[in-house]
Order: structure tokens, then sequence, then C-alpha cells
């Protein structure tokens, strides 16, 4: 009999006749979509072909595969308790990890951190400690926790075992572990029933690590990372006594583990007192990473004299720009270990656009590596399809470095009045964007994104040609001299930095083109749909001032947005939060 060779598609088309609407809702409960179209992929068991052809199987399983089978089944009865499913799920991750030690599935397959993200859901801490492991891996970094060589654990590189790291752990793995502790606190009133030395091991290891290790603030947050553990011990601190007292009993020395275990706790209480002593008092209002700093440098924009208007209101309108003739704060390089750890993490959001993240991380850490001090970075050109995230990765990279931006968009300009300024007497009359922007922050190297620089072109008549007005910008030399009409002065605009973003470079003169680095920015592919609503769901998060972690989306919803551009994916996940308002999942931690 001739052999028929199947492809990945025609299996799990072939496989998906099988499911039925209710077997698909027993196994992924509310998560499950109404029904399996017979061309759609399969949706049970987080899409992993092999596991739902064990689950279906009616014959006897290898002895290796029977515990596998037994916690599909166990997993997929709704019925069952709720931590009997919990170890269903932290079984089926691990065995999801063994098949996939890189941490890179197959096609058809699932991946471990959704397995340990619905055994957290299920209320085990064992599930919450595993899941953060898997993103703190992803960074290729570990915990390794020995209580008697130190009361506190250690963050490693695997290639560099000897080094010990206190930061660049990201905010993902950090709100990893709090969730754990939060899990936690749930079993207090149970007394932890039913807990052994591992669910121990995992409870304490979440605590200490939430307590530990702190990740980069993020700019659009009021509370140092410093600050949130303090505000946090509240509630930890008494749960944590509980820990250490109902731990003890399951150790080897009971009496030897609980001093260790409080040991623990007393240098995790001083390193905290003496990160306190370094941080800006509560009293005080958050100061921005940008604003001046003790020693800093400083330049002044204007150096001549801004003419005075005989128009009154225009008079008091240039006023403000008296600021420039003083000296102007610099954003100031960060340390080398946090451009080691950006880099990680716009690896982590972008994965499509590794080009793009080697050539400017590279020219970020190369300038840092020999003693630049003030943020400095060459003009860069993003060239890609529309929609592909360009603008955002320039937002996202200008955050991270803590300097202010702003988006120029020059698609359909056909003059110089935004780059240059208005002449004084007409309404319209401003200045510059980069001397407003300046004004504005009083930082003297924002970042400006020129946004679809190929669509700006000279029109008929006197208005100047923008991409020939964009040459003195990128030129530092003319760009320390750049002539500003509104204010009638020159302007110091040399320090700016610069990312533009095009469609194509054919429609770039020469002049431009050579002043800039072109990079391709690729459309992401169908692959990445998980991490794009992750980052647009985090903007949300931020635009709207809700807390990390607030916004999530349901897998169906996941399956409607993949293979959409992140700009359609924005506008689309939009949408479903309008219509499917009932289905989001709005979780408030």
């Amino acid at each position: 009999m001739e052999k028929t060779i199947m492809n990945h598609d025609e299996f799990t088309a072939h496989l998906a006749q099988f499911l039925d609407a209710e077997t698909s809702a027993r196994i992924l409960g509310e998560d499950a979509p109404a029904a399996n179209p017979p061309d759609a992929p399969l949706k049970n068991f987080f899409g992993d072909d092999f596991l739902t052809l064990l689950y279906r199987s009616q014959e006897p399983c290898a002895p290796p595969l029977r515990e596998v089978k037994r916690s599909l089944m166990v997993l997929a009865d709704l019925h069952e308790a709720r931590h009997v499913r919990a170890a269903a799920a932290v079984t089926l991750g691990r065995f999801v990890q063994d098949r996939f030690p890189n941490g890179h599935g197959v096609a058809g397959s699932s991946q471990p951190h959704e397995w340990f993200h619905l055994a957290r859901q299920l209320n085990s801490v064992v599930g919450a400690l595993a899941l953060a492991n898997v993103l703190l891996a992803r960074r290729d970094k570990k915990i390794e926790f020995n209580l008697e060589e130190d009361p506190l654990p250690r963050l490693v590189e695997p290639d560099r075992p000897a080094s010990r790291l206190f930061s660049g752990v990201g905010q993902e793995v950090a709100h990893a572990w709090y969730l754990g502790a939060r899990v936690t606190l749930r079993h207090v009133q149970r007394g932890f029933s039913g807990w052994g030395p591992e669910a121990f091991g995992c409870a304490l290891a979440c605590v200490v690590n939430y307590l530990t290790f702190l990740p980069s603030p993020r700019m659009s947050e009021s509370t140092s990372p410093v600050a949130q553990r303090r505000e946090a011990l509240a509630w930890m601190k008494p749960l944590w006594n509980r820990l250490i007292q109902a731990a003890s009993p399951h150790a080897r020395d009971p009496e030897a583990y609980r001093m260790a275990l409080i040991e623990q706790q007393l240098a995790v209480y001083v390193r905290l007192d003496d990160l306190e002593q370094n941080r800006v008092p509560p009293s005080t209002k958050p100061v921005p990473a940008h604003s001046v700093q003790p020693g800093q440098d400083q330049v002044v924009i204007v150096r001549g004299v801004i003419p005075n208007s005989s128009e009154r209101g225009e008079s008091e309108y240039l006023k403000q720009y008296e600021v420039l003739r003083k000296p102007v704060a610099f954003t100031m390089f960060p340390a080398l270990a946090k451009l080691y750890s950006l880099r990680a993490t716009l690896t982590d959001e972008f994965p499509w656009a590794d080009e793009a993240i080697s050539v400017v991380m590279s020219d970020l850490i190369a300038r840092r590596r020999h003693g630049v001090v003030r943020l400095g970075m060459a003009p860069v050109l993003l060239v890609g399809p529309p929609g592909t995230g360009k603008t955002r990765f320039a937002q996202r990279l200008s955050d991270s470095l803590g300097t202010p931006n702003t988006v120029i968009n020059l698609a359909g300009a056909t003059d110089t009045k935004v780059l240059k300024g208005v002449t004084r007497g007409w309404a319209s009359n401003r200045a510059s964007r980069m001397v407003e922007f300046i004004q504005q922050t009083k930082v003297a190297n924002p970042f400006f994104i020129l946004d679809e620089v190929d669509k700006a072109h000279a029109a008929y008549g006197n208005g100047g040609d923008p991409q020939e007005a964009l040459l003195d910008l990128l030129e530092p030399g003319n760009a320390r001299r750049y002539q500003d009409i509104y204010l009638m002065a020159e302007c110091d605009l040399s320090h700016c930095l610069y990312i533009a973003t095009s469609n194509s470079i054919s429609a770039l003169a020469a002049p431009l083109l050579s002043r800039l680095r072109p990079v391709f920015f690729p459309a992401p592919g169908p692959e990445h749909a998980e991490v794009i609503v992750k980052g647009l769901l985090e903007d949300l998060e931020r635009s709207w001032n809700l807390p990390a972690g607030t916004l999530t989306v349901t897998p169906r919803q996941l399956a409607l947005l993949r293979g959409l551009a992140p700009r359609e994916m924005r506008r689309a996940l939009l949408d479903v939060f309008g219509r499917d308002a009932d289905e989001v999942l709005y979780t408030l931690h």
C-alpha cells in the first residue's frame, strides 16, 4: 500500500474533526472558543497537537506517557478540585519544558509558560514560581538559592556563574513573583493545607525574590520599585512570618531551618533599608530621569539675544523662550548594565527587528564603554512596510533611555514650517518644533521621531523642501548654529537624537540618505502576535493609567488578531474591547 505523508496543516485539519465543542470547553474551560471550524487550527491544550492526540487516543499508553495522559484527563475534568487540576497543569508544563529544553517549541506545540500560567490561575504557588523562572530564562538569567552559603538568593547569568546581579530581572518577572506571593496569601486561612516542602519553598522564593531583585523603573511610574516593595511589606511581612512558622516543621532540622529563614528575612530588610536611604524621600515629588542632577553637563541653546516684537501678545509669547538662554540639562547615559538589559527587553518586545536593535544598541553601548556620559546616538532610518511597529520601537527606545520624545509627522509635508519655524506676523507663527520641544521639556538632547520622511516633498512655491531642511539638523556642525526663523536667533540643536521612518528609500534624496543609517525593519509574522498584543496592552495600561497586568485577552480574541500588522492590531484590539467587553478579562492585582 502506498504511504501518504501529511504536512502539519493536513494533520491538524484531520485531527480537528474528532474534537467537538464540549471537549474543547472541558479542556480550556471559559477560555475555549465556542466551536472549532474544520479548517481552523486546534485550540485545545493551548494548540498542542501531540497532547490533544494523546488525550483522544483510546489505545494504552507507553509507561512514560501514562502520567501525562492522566494529567490531561484531570485537567479537562472541571469537576476536579482546583488544586488537583493545578498540580496536573504543573506536570504538563514540566513535560513540555523537557520536550523542548532550549525553550523553543515547534509548530503545533504548546509553551511551558502557558501551563504554568494556568496553574497559577488555579492558585498553585509552584506554578507561579515556575512561570517566573521561565520568564527569567528568556533573559538568560536564573536564580541560585542556597541558605547555607548566603541568606540572599543570587541572580546569575549562566555564562558568568561567578557574577551576582541585583537588577535586570524585568518588570514581567518581578510581577510574576508578586502574583506568586498573592497566590500564597489565598492559602493562609486554610493553614496551608496539603502543602509540602516544595510548595513552601516556592512561596518563600516568590516573597524573597520580589523583595530582593528590583527591575528598572518605568518612566510612567510615579512610585519607585523600592517604594512599591515598602508598600507591599504591609501584607507581605505577616504572610512571611506565617510561612516561616508553617514551613519549619517540614524541614529535616526544623529549628535550624527556622533560624536560617529568619536570618534571610533580616538580610532582605537590611538591603531594603540601604536602598531606602538612597532614594528620594516620600514627601518629595519624583524627579524625572532627564532632570538636572548634581554635576550634570548643561548647554545654552540660544547664545545670542532673541529680538523682541512690537506686538504685545507676541512679545509675551517670546518671553517663554528666554529660558533657552540659560543652561539646559542633558539626559545622561544609563549604566552599561541597564543598556544590556534594554537590549534584552527590546529583543523580547520586537523579536522580528533584530537588525534594528543590533544597530541602535551597538552604537549606544560603544559610546558608553568609551566613557561618553551625555546620551547620544547617530541618526537612524528605519525602512519597512507601513504598520510594522517602527514608530513604537523608536518611542520605546526613547522611554527606556529616559529622554523625552515627540513624533514629527512628515507625511504630506510640503514646506519647512515645522522644521524651521514660521515668520513673525503670520497668524500661524511659531518656533520650529525642535526648539519648541526643548523649551517645553528643558532637555538639550530629546528624541525626535521623523515619521514617514519619504512622503515629505517640496511643493510649487517658496515654502522650501522639508528634506533639504533636515540636512542641517542631521549635520552636527550646521545644527550647532541652526537658524530658527521665528526666534530670529541661532540655536544649538547639535545634541538632539533622531530616528526617521520610511516605507522605502527610493523617494529620499541622496544627500539626506547619506546622513542616515538605513536599517531594514521587517513586518512581524503570525508567530509574533502574542508578543505584539502584550506590548499593545502595556501601552494601553500606561495611557489609561491602569496597573500593569490589568488588561488581558482570551485565546479566542488573540486568534482573531493573529496575522494583522501592529498598527491594524491596535485598532482591532480596541474594537475587540468595545464589542466583546463581556469576554475581555479585567484582572486587578
